[in-house]
């Protein structure tokens, strides 16, 4: 398979390429903002078969360049994959109160959460709207069902990631139409023990959370699982179709 994976310096990104090269990807493309700097290149350095381009979801500039650049090195395009979310940072972190919220760290959550995933696909549109097998998934999160929140709060990162699944869902629709064997969705890997979650993870949890090795290898069993007739849906890590 020709595979390319956003997000693949760190976390379950750099998982999931190692779950993409044990599983005998012919070409695997991978994306990160800094590759050199990162795990994933050092552990997947470039050869033959491994590519790293560069790309940042804060710059559109770069999501249009690396797509091209994509495009230029594989014939097809089977399985894509989109990881990157942020949660908290130096511009966001979960706002617990109506009186937490900034426009400018929701725009930020907005951008990498659900704009950037999508600006992605937009630029890999001409590859992937041609007729043949093809995976499109996105890391959502369950906190992003709006028919499963009962708790509220998280505002920015609940409302991009709902947003994601429904920019997601209406790609989906539109792609099938050109390419009616393509299946695009968004996925939840669970609690997963990653930068991203390690800040919000309770130590007296009754569940300890995922490796990231462990949630990658089930997100590739349930993308391996997936057909046309599923496509626009969002799934659990376990395959169980998540209510929007």
């Amino acid at each position: 398979m020709h595979i390319v994976i956003q997000g693949a310096g760190r976390g379950i990104g750099h998982a999931m390429a190692k779950q993409a090269r044990a599983a005998g990807a012919v070409q695997l493309i991978l994306t990160a903002r800094h590759p050199a700097n990162t795990q994933g290149f050092h552990d997947l350095p470039p050869s033959d078969h491994v590519h790293w381009i560069k790309m940042d979801f804060l710059d559109p500039s770069s999501i249009t360049a690396a797509a091209q650049e994509i495009i230029s090195k594989v014939p097809r395009i089977d399985r894509l994959v989109i990881l990157a979310g942020v949660l908290q940072d130096d511009v966001t972190r979960p706002e617990k109160r109506l009186a937490d919220i900034d426009p400018t760290a929701l725009q930020h959550s907005y951008q990498i959460n659900a704009i950037g995933p999508m600006l992605l696909v937009k630029s890999l549109w001409p590859a992937l709207r041609q007729p043949h097998p093809l995976v499109v998934a996105s890391l959502s999160a369950r906190v992003g069902s709006i028919a499963d929140n009962r708790l509220g709060g998280w505002y920015g990162y609940r409302a991009s990631k709902a947003a994601l699944n429904q920019l997601s869902h209406s790609a989906a629709i539109e792609l099938a139409r050109y390419n009616p064997e393509s299946c695009m969705v968004t996925l939840h890997p669970g609690t997963v023990d990653t930068d991203l979650s390690r800040p919000f993870q309770k130590k007296d949890a009754k569940t300890p959370p995922f490796s990231a090795n462990h949630s990658a290898a089930q997100l590739w069993q349930v993308m391996d699982h997936l057909s046309p007739e599923q496509t626009g849906g969002f799934f659990a890590y376990d395959g169980r179709s998540i209510p929007f």
